[in-house]
Protein backbone atom coordinates (compact mmCIF):
# COMPACT_ATOMS: atom_id res chain seq x y z
CA UNK A 1 0.00 0.00 0.00
CA UNK A 2 1.19 3.82 -0.48
CA UNK A 3 2.72 5.48 2.81
CA UNK A 4 0.71 8.33 1.82
CA UNK A 5 -2.45 6.82 2.98
CA UNK A 6 -1.96 9.65 6.02
CA UNK A 7 -1.68 12.41 4.08
CA UNK A 8 1.46 12.88 4.43
CA UNK A 9 3.50 14.85 2.07
CA UNK A 10 6.74 12.44 1.28
CA UNK A 11 8.38 14.96 0.14
CA UNK A 12 8.15 16.75 3.73
CA UNK A 13 9.48 13.92 5.66
CA UNK A 14 12.11 13.11 3.32
CA UNK A 15 13.46 16.95 4.55
CA UNK A 16 12.52 16.10 8.43
CA UNK A 17 15.09 12.86 8.31
CA UNK A 18 17.64 14.99 6.40
CA UNK A 19 17.31 17.78 8.63
CA UNK A 20 17.37 15.57 12.15
CA UNK A 21 19.95 13.20 10.83
CA UNK A 22 20.65 9.50 11.65
CA UNK A 23 19.71 8.36 15.04
CA UNK A 24 22.43 6.84 16.61
CA UNK A 25 22.61 4.54 19.90
CA UNK A 26 23.47 6.48 22.74
CA UNK A 27 26.35 5.18 25.22
CA UNK A 28 26.42 5.50 28.96
CA UNK A 29 29.03 7.71 29.82
CA UNK A 30 29.59 11.25 30.82
CA UNK A 31 28.45 13.61 28.71
CA UNK A 32 31.11 15.65 26.61
CA UNK A 33 30.80 19.78 27.35
CA UNK A 34 29.48 21.55 24.55
CA UNK A 35 31.15 23.46 22.21
CA UNK A 36 30.04 27.25 22.59
CA UNK A 37 28.10 27.99 19.82
CA UNK A 38 28.11 31.34 18.11
CA UNK A 39 24.42 32.96 18.27
CA UNK A 40 22.46 33.22 15.36
CA UNK A 41 24.30 30.15 13.80
CA UNK A 42 22.93 27.77 11.63
CA UNK A 43 23.32 24.21 11.44
CA UNK A 44 25.21 22.27 8.57
CA UNK A 45 22.11 20.19 6.47
CA UNK A 46 22.84 18.23 3.49
CA UNK A 47 20.30 18.73 1.34
CA UNK A 48 20.60 19.66 -2.09
CA UNK A 49 16.56 20.52 -2.11
CA UNK A 50 16.99 24.40 -1.27
CA UNK A 51 19.11 26.36 0.85
CA UNK A 52 18.34 28.19 3.63
CA UNK A 53 19.44 31.67 3.35
CA UNK A 54 22.32 32.80 5.75
CA UNK A 55 21.71 35.09 8.39
CA UNK A 56 24.39 38.38 8.15
CA UNK A 57 26.94 37.85 10.56
CA UNK A 58 27.98 39.98 13.48
CA UNK A 59 31.46 41.47 13.92
CA UNK A 60 33.28 40.14 16.72
CA UNK A 61 36.34 41.07 18.70
CA UNK A 62 38.59 39.08 21.11
CA UNK A 63 39.26 40.26 24.43
CA UNK A 64 41.80 37.84 26.01
CA UNK A 65 38.98 36.05 27.38
CA UNK A 66 36.86 32.90 26.45
CA UNK A 67 34.11 35.08 25.55
CA UNK A 68 33.43 37.51 22.78
CA UNK A 69 31.32 40.29 22.08
CA UNK A 70 30.38 42.45 19.58
CA UNK A 71 33.41 44.79 18.82
CA UNK A 72 32.21 48.52 17.96
CA UNK A 73 33.64 50.54 15.50
CA UNK A 74 35.59 53.07 17.17
CA UNK A 75 34.63 57.09 16.17
CA UNK A 76 37.58 58.72 14.26
CA UNK A 77 39.52 61.37 16.39
CA UNK A 78 40.48 64.75 14.86
CA UNK A 79 44.11 64.98 14.62
CA UNK A 80 45.97 68.18 16.42
CA UNK A 81 49.63 69.42 16.60
CA UNK A 82 51.77 67.43 18.97
CA UNK A 83 54.35 68.96 21.47
CA UNK A 84 57.59 67.16 19.53
CA UNK A 85 56.44 68.76 16.41
CA UNK A 86 56.16 72.16 17.43
CA UNK A 87 59.95 71.50 19.77
CA UNK A 88 60.76 70.35 16.12
CA UNK A 89 59.77 73.58 14.46
CA UNK A 90 61.18 75.73 16.29
CA UNK A 91 64.81 74.10 16.64
CA UNK A 92 64.58 74.36 12.55
CA UNK A 93 63.62 78.09 12.78
CA UNK A 94 66.46 78.58 15.51
CA UNK A 95 68.86 77.11 13.12
CA UNK A 96 68.01 78.80 10.36
CA UNK A 97 68.53 81.93 12.02
CA UNK A 98 71.79 81.20 14.09
CA UNK A 99 72.95 80.34 10.56
CA UNK A 100 71.96 83.44 8.88
CA UNK A 101 73.43 85.22 11.33
CA UNK A 102 76.98 83.95 11.33
CA UNK A 103 76.96 84.27 7.35
CA UNK A 104 75.59 88.07 8.09
CA UNK A 105 78.42 88.46 11.02
CA UNK A 106 81.20 86.76 8.51
CA UNK A 107 80.26 87.96 5.64
CA UNK A 108 78.07 91.35 4.96
CA UNK A 109 79.42 93.29 8.03
CA UNK A 110 82.53 93.63 7.82
CA UNK A 111 81.89 95.09 4.40
CA UNK A 112 79.89 98.00 5.94
CA UNK A 113 81.64 100.76 6.72
CA UNK A 114 80.36 101.29 9.91
CA UNK A 115 81.89 98.00 10.86
CA UNK A 116 85.26 99.12 9.27
CA UNK A 117 85.10 102.25 11.23
CA UNK A 118 84.26 100.55 14.67
CA UNK A 119 87.41 99.91 16.78
CA UNK A 120 86.93 96.31 16.37
CA UNK A 121 86.73 96.73 12.53
CA UNK A 122 90.23 98.86 12.60
CA UNK A 123 91.91 96.29 14.82
CA UNK A 124 90.85 93.10 11.97
CA UNK A 125 92.30 95.72 9.27
CA UNK A 126 95.80 96.45 11.09
CA UNK A 127 96.33 92.68 12.11
CA UNK A 128 95.44 91.15 8.24
CA UNK A 129 98.19 94.25 7.24
CA UNK A 130 100.72 92.41 9.27
CA UNK A 131 100.22 89.13 7.92
CA UNK A 132 99.39 85.56 8.92
CA UNK A 133 101.32 84.79 12.73
CA UNK A 134 103.02 81.05 12.46
CA UNK A 135 103.56 79.52 15.86
CA UNK A 136 106.74 76.95 15.56
CA UNK A 137 107.29 73.65 17.95
CA UNK A 138 110.71 71.87 18.66
CA UNK A 139 110.73 69.54 15.59
CA UNK A 140 111.41 65.52 16.95
CA UNK A 141 114.62 63.96 15.59
CA UNK A 142 113.28 61.38 12.50
CA UNK A 143 116.18 59.75 12.16
CA UNK A 144 116.87 58.68 15.83
CA UNK A 145 118.47 55.60 16.74
CA UNK A 146 117.73 52.88 19.10
CA UNK A 147 120.55 52.49 22.38
CA UNK A 148 121.61 49.09 21.01
CA UNK A 149 121.74 50.74 17.31
CA UNK A 150 124.03 53.29 18.75
CA UNK A 151 125.75 50.69 20.56
CA UNK A 152 126.63 48.66 17.61
CA UNK A 153 128.04 51.89 15.63
CA UNK A 154 130.01 53.97 18.24
CA UNK A 155 131.42 50.76 20.19
CA UNK A 156 133.75 49.65 18.02
CA UNK A 157 135.28 53.01 17.99
CA UNK A 158 135.77 53.26 21.70
CA UNK A 159 138.59 52.24 23.43
CA UNK A 160 140.60 51.84 27.29
CA UNK A 161 143.69 54.38 27.85
CA UNK A 162 146.16 52.76 30.13
CA UNK A 163 149.21 54.97 31.38
CA UNK A 164 152.18 54.16 33.81
CA UNK A 165 152.19 56.25 37.08
CA UNK A 166 155.23 57.04 39.14
CA UNK A 167 154.06 57.37 42.68
CA UNK A 168 156.41 59.12 45.52
CA UNK A 169 159.31 57.85 47.14
CA UNK A 170 159.34 57.08 50.62
CA UNK A 171 162.01 56.04 52.96
CA UNK A 172 161.02 52.90 52.18
CA UNK A 173 160.71 52.96 49.01
CA UNK A 174 163.37 55.46 47.35
CA UNK A 175 162.27 54.39 43.77
CA UNK A 176 158.94 54.97 44.35
CA UNK A 177 156.17 52.75 43.23
CA UNK A 178 154.64 52.18 39.54
CA UNK A 179 151.03 51.94 39.19
CA UNK A 180 148.62 52.17 36.37
CA UNK A 181 146.00 54.72 35.81
CA UNK A 182 143.20 53.98 33.17
CA UNK A 183 140.40 55.87 31.33
CA UNK A 184 138.74 55.90 28.20
CA UNK A 185 139.14 57.46 24.51
CA UNK A 186 137.58 57.49 20.79
CA UNK A 187 139.29 56.76 17.79
CA UNK A 188 138.38 60.26 15.48
CA UNK A 189 140.28 59.18 12.10
CA UNK A 190 141.57 56.40 10.48
CA UNK A 191 144.95 56.82 10.64
CA UNK A 192 144.70 56.55 14.76
CA UNK A 193 144.45 59.79 16.25
CA UNK A 194 142.18 59.12 19.54
CA UNK A 195 141.05 62.02 21.95
CA UNK A 196 140.57 62.10 25.58
CA UNK A 197 140.70 63.96 28.88
CA UNK A 198 144.23 65.61 30.09
CA UNK A 199 143.83 63.89 33.09
CA UNK A 200 143.87 60.88 31.86
CA UNK A 201 147.13 60.98 30.87
CA UNK A 202 148.92 63.22 32.37
CA UNK A 203 152.48 62.69 34.22
CA UNK A 204 152.21 59.37 32.63
CA UNK A 205 154.82 57.14 30.45
CA UNK A 206 154.51 54.32 29.03
CA UNK A 207 150.64 54.90 27.13
CA UNK A 208 148.70 52.14 25.97
CA UNK A 209 145.21 51.77 23.91
CA UNK A 210 143.67 48.33 24.18
CA UNK A 211 140.79 48.15 21.55
CA UNK A 212 137.53 47.06 21.45
CA UNK A 213 138.29 43.22 20.40
CA UNK A 214 140.90 43.15 23.12
CA UNK A 215 144.05 43.88 21.40
CA UNK A 216 146.50 46.50 23.13
CA UNK A 217 148.44 48.82 21.21
CA UNK A 218 151.18 51.28 21.99
CA UNK A 219 150.08 54.84 21.54
CA UNK A 220 151.74 58.39 21.81
CA UNK A 221 150.70 62.31 23.21
CA UNK A 222 150.12 64.53 19.52
CA UNK A 223 149.41 67.43 21.86
CA UNK A 224 147.55 68.25 24.72
CA UNK A 225 144.96 71.57 26.30
CA UNK A 226 145.74 71.22 29.66
CA UNK A 227 143.20 74.56 30.18
CA UNK A 228 140.63 72.47 28.64
CA UNK A 229 141.55 69.13 29.73
CA UNK A 230 141.69 67.42 26.45
CA UNK A 231 144.34 65.30 24.44
CA UNK A 232 144.85 64.06 21.15
CA UNK A 233 147.02 60.62 20.99
CA UNK A 234 148.27 58.73 18.33
CA UNK A 235 147.98 54.94 18.06
CA UNK A 236 150.45 52.59 16.86
CA UNK A 237 149.79 53.10 13.22
CA UNK A 238 150.75 49.40 11.80
CA UNK A 239 147.39 48.57 13.94
CA UNK A 240 144.12 48.32 11.84
CA UNK A 241 141.66 50.92 13.03
CA UNK A 242 138.52 48.97 14.48
CA UNK A 243 135.72 51.52 13.36
CA UNK A 244 135.83 56.14 14.10
CA UNK A 245 133.25 58.15 15.57
CA UNK A 246 130.76 60.85 14.02
CA UNK A 247 130.93 64.80 15.54
CA UNK A 248 127.82 66.30 16.54
CA UNK A 249 127.20 69.94 17.40
CA UNK A 250 127.07 70.72 21.21
CA UNK A 251 126.04 74.40 20.10
CA UNK A 252 122.49 73.03 19.36
CA UNK A 253 122.04 70.74 22.18
CA UNK A 254 118.61 71.13 23.86
CA UNK A 255 118.10 69.90 27.80
CA UNK A 256 116.02 66.69 27.79
CA UNK A 257 117.63 65.04 24.94
CA UNK A 258 118.76 61.41 25.71
CA UNK A 259 122.08 60.56 25.45
CA UNK A 260 124.47 57.53 26.67
CA UNK A 261 127.86 57.20 27.81
CA UNK A 262 130.22 54.35 26.84
CA UNK A 263 133.46 53.63 28.87
CA UNK A 264 135.70 51.85 31.36
CA UNK A 265 134.11 52.48 34.76
CA UNK A 266 136.79 51.55 37.96
CA UNK A 267 139.11 48.92 35.96
CA UNK A 268 139.39 46.98 32.80
CA UNK A 269 136.80 44.30 33.68
CA UNK A 270 133.90 46.84 32.99
CA UNK A 271 135.09 48.21 29.36
CA UNK A 272 132.29 48.93 27.47
CA UNK A 273 130.14 49.64 29.90
CA UNK A 274 127.43 51.79 28.54
CA UNK A 275 124.92 53.88 30.33
CA UNK A 276 121.82 56.27 29.37
CA UNK A 277 119.95 59.41 30.38
CA UNK A 278 119.42 62.61 29.15
CA UNK A 279 121.20 66.36 28.89
CA UNK A 280 120.26 68.18 32.34
CA UNK A 281 122.10 71.55 31.47
CA UNK A 282 123.69 73.01 28.29
CA UNK A 283 125.75 75.59 30.09
CA UNK A 284 126.93 74.31 33.60
CA UNK A 285 130.15 76.30 34.98
CA UNK A 286 132.04 74.23 37.46
CA UNK A 287 135.24 74.89 38.88
CA UNK A 288 137.98 71.78 39.61
CA UNK A 289 141.33 72.55 41.12
CA UNK A 290 140.94 76.12 40.88
CA UNK A 291 140.28 75.89 37.03
CA UNK A 292 136.46 76.65 35.89
CA UNK A 293 135.42 74.52 33.18
CA UNK A 294 132.36 74.92 30.99
CA UNK A 295 130.37 71.32 31.11
CA UNK A 296 127.29 69.76 29.98
CA UNK A 297 125.46 67.77 32.28
CA UNK A 298 123.62 64.18 32.60
CA UNK A 299 122.30 61.94 34.41
CA UNK A 300 123.75 59.39 32.88
CA UNK A 301 126.25 56.95 34.95
CA UNK A 302 129.71 58.40 34.88
CA UNK A 303 132.19 56.68 37.29
CA UNK A 304 136.25 56.59 37.47
CA UNK A 305 137.63 54.94 34.30
CA UNK A 306 134.43 56.60 32.22
CA UNK A 307 136.82 59.83 31.89
CA UNK A 308 137.42 60.48 28.24
CA UNK A 309 134.62 58.65 26.71
CA UNK A 310 131.91 59.56 24.33
CA UNK A 311 128.95 61.10 25.23
CA UNK A 312 126.47 60.41 22.26
CA UNK A 313 123.26 61.69 21.36
CA UNK A 314 120.27 59.53 19.26
CA UNK A 315 121.71 59.99 16.42
CA UNK A 316 124.64 57.94 17.18
CA UNK A 317 127.03 60.99 16.91
CA UNK A 318 129.70 62.25 20.00
CA UNK A 319 128.35 65.69 21.53
CA UNK A 320 130.48 65.55 24.84
CA UNK A 321 133.92 63.67 26.24
CA UNK A 322 132.72 62.91 29.71
CA UNK A 323 135.03 64.00 32.50
CA UNK A 324 133.63 64.56 35.73
CA UNK A 325 131.13 64.23 38.38
CA UNK A 326 130.23 65.32 41.79
CA UNK A 327 131.37 62.22 44.00
CA UNK A 328 129.52 62.53 47.32
CA UNK A 329 127.39 59.71 49.30
CA UNK A 330 124.35 62.38 49.26
CA UNK A 331 124.29 63.14 45.13
CA UNK A 332 123.62 61.00 42.12
CA UNK A 333 123.00 61.55 38.64
CA UNK A 334 125.26 64.33 37.97
CA UNK A 335 127.64 64.11 35.45
CA UNK A 336 130.02 66.56 33.61
CA UNK A 337 130.94 66.19 30.02
CA UNK A 338 133.20 68.85 27.98
CA UNK A 339 131.31 69.93 25.00
CA UNK A 340 132.43 68.13 21.55
CA UNK A 341 132.05 71.53 20.28
CA UNK A 342 135.94 72.91 22.56
CA UNK A 343 137.53 69.81 21.21
CA UNK A 344 136.93 70.67 17.29
CA UNK A 345 137.96 74.11 17.68
CA UNK A 346 140.73 73.45 18.62
CA UNK A 347 141.53 69.93 16.79
CA UNK A 348 143.60 71.55 14.17
CA UNK A 349 146.35 72.19 16.76
CA UNK A 350 145.72 69.43 18.81
CA UNK A 351 146.07 66.76 16.21
CA UNK A 352 149.34 68.46 14.94
CA UNK A 353 152.65 67.03 16.81
CA UNK A 354 153.04 69.38 20.02
CA UNK A 355 155.74 71.81 20.53
CA UNK A 356 157.41 72.32 23.44
CA UNK A 357 159.68 75.33 24.81
CA UNK A 358 160.60 73.43 28.18
CA UNK A 359 159.62 75.45 31.00
CA UNK A 360 157.06 75.49 33.67
CA UNK A 361 156.06 78.98 34.72
CA UNK A 362 154.05 80.80 36.75
CA UNK A 363 151.82 84.11 36.25
CA UNK A 364 152.71 87.71 37.85
CA UNK A 365 149.66 89.60 37.79
CA UNK A 366 149.43 93.27 38.52
CA UNK A 367 149.65 93.55 42.18
CA UNK A 368 152.25 90.34 42.57
CA UNK A 369 154.53 92.86 39.94
CA UNK A 370 153.96 95.72 42.18
CA UNK A 371 154.42 94.35 45.30
CA UNK A 372 158.14 92.32 43.84
CA UNK A 373 159.10 95.35 41.66
CA UNK A 374 158.71 92.53 38.46
CA UNK A 375 157.28 93.45 35.19
CA UNK A 376 154.11 91.34 34.66
CA UNK A 377 154.35 88.27 32.64
CA UNK A 378 155.66 84.90 33.30
CA UNK A 379 157.75 83.80 35.89
CA UNK A 380 160.12 80.46 35.02
CA UNK A 381 160.38 78.67 38.11
CA UNK A 382 161.56 75.47 35.75
CA UNK A 383 163.75 74.88 32.44
CA UNK A 384 163.91 71.37 31.75
CA UNK A 385 166.94 69.32 30.44
CA UNK A 386 167.46 69.34 26.55
CA UNK A 387 164.63 71.10 25.66
CA UNK A 388 164.17 74.88 23.15
CA UNK A 389 164.47 76.58 26.52
CA UNK A 390 168.03 75.04 27.89
CA UNK A 391 169.31 75.39 24.79
CA UNK A 392 168.44 79.03 24.52
CA UNK A 393 170.19 79.49 28.03
CA UNK A 394 166.68 80.48 29.71
CA UNK A 395 166.90 80.67 33.29
CA UNK A 396 164.97 80.20 36.54
CA UNK A 397 163.86 83.36 37.89
CA UNK A 398 163.67 84.74 34.41
CA UNK A 399 160.01 86.70 33.72
CA UNK A 400 159.31 86.62 30.31
CA UNK A 401 157.63 89.40 29.07
CA UNK A 402 156.76 88.64 25.29
CA UNK A 403 156.86 86.19 23.12
CA UNK A 404 157.45 86.40 19.21
CA UNK A 405 156.90 89.71 19.47
CA UNK A 406 153.69 89.90 21.37
CA UNK A 407 152.93 90.55 25.50
CA UNK A 408 152.08 87.83 27.07
CA UNK A 409 150.89 87.55 30.56
CA UNK A 410 149.91 83.78 31.42
CA UNK A 411 151.52 80.34 29.85
CA UNK A 412 148.03 80.17 28.24
CA UNK A 413 149.11 83.24 26.38
CA UNK A 414 152.82 81.23 25.45
CA UNK A 415 150.99 77.95 24.39
CA UNK A 416 148.46 79.84 22.56
CA UNK A 417 151.53 81.46 20.34
CA UNK A 418 153.57 78.28 19.97
CA UNK A 419 150.65 76.42 18.45
CA UNK A 420 150.57 78.72 15.53
CA UNK A 421 153.86 77.46 14.61
CA UNK A 422 155.87 74.62 13.33
CA UNK A 423 158.86 72.13 14.32
CA UNK A 424 161.84 74.47 13.39
CA UNK A 425 160.74 78.09 13.57
CA UNK A 426 162.64 80.29 15.61
CA UNK A 427 161.41 82.79 18.08
CA UNK A 428 162.79 86.24 19.71
CA UNK A 429 161.53 85.59 23.67
CA UNK A 430 161.89 88.79 25.56
CA UNK A 431 162.56 88.04 29.41
CA UNK A 432 163.90 90.78 32.50
CA UNK A 433 166.58 89.23 33.86
CA UNK A 434 167.89 90.86 37.13
CA UNK A 435 166.94 94.53 36.21
CA UNK A 436 167.53 94.11 32.40
CA UNK A 437 165.68 92.83 29.28
CA UNK A 438 166.95 90.61 27.36
CA UNK A 439 166.24 88.51 23.45
CA UNK A 440 166.40 84.82 23.48
CA UNK A 441 166.20 82.91 20.14
CA UNK A 442 164.38 79.74 21.09
CA UNK A 443 164.17 77.28 18.15
CA UNK A 444 160.64 75.02 18.61
CA UNK A 445 160.69 71.40 18.39
CA UNK A 446 158.22 68.20 18.96
CA UNK A 447 157.99 66.36 22.01
CA UNK A 448 159.66 63.23 21.85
Amino acid sequence: MDENIYGKDPHEEEMKKESIGPIEEQETREPLPEEPRMDHETPLAETTAREEPVPKKDVYAYRGSSSYEPQSTPHKKRKGVSGFTLVAVALIFTLLGTGLGLYGAYEILPETSLFQQSKLGQMITAAQAQGPTFISTPEQSKDGLTIPEIVEMVQPAVVTVSVEVQSFSGFFNPQGRVSESIGTGFILTEGGLIATNYHVVEGGQNIKVTLYDGTEVSARMVNYDASNDLAVLQMDETVAVPGTVVLGDSDHLQVGESVIAIGNPLSKDFAGSVTSGIVSATERAVTINGTEYMFLQTDAAINGGNSGGPLINERGEVIGINSAKIATESVEGIGFAIPINTLIDGLDVLSRAQLIVGIAGREIDEATATENDLPVGVLVVEVQNNTPAYLAAMMVGDVITEFDGQKVQTVTDINNIKNTKEAGDVVIVKVYREGMYMDLRLTLRERR
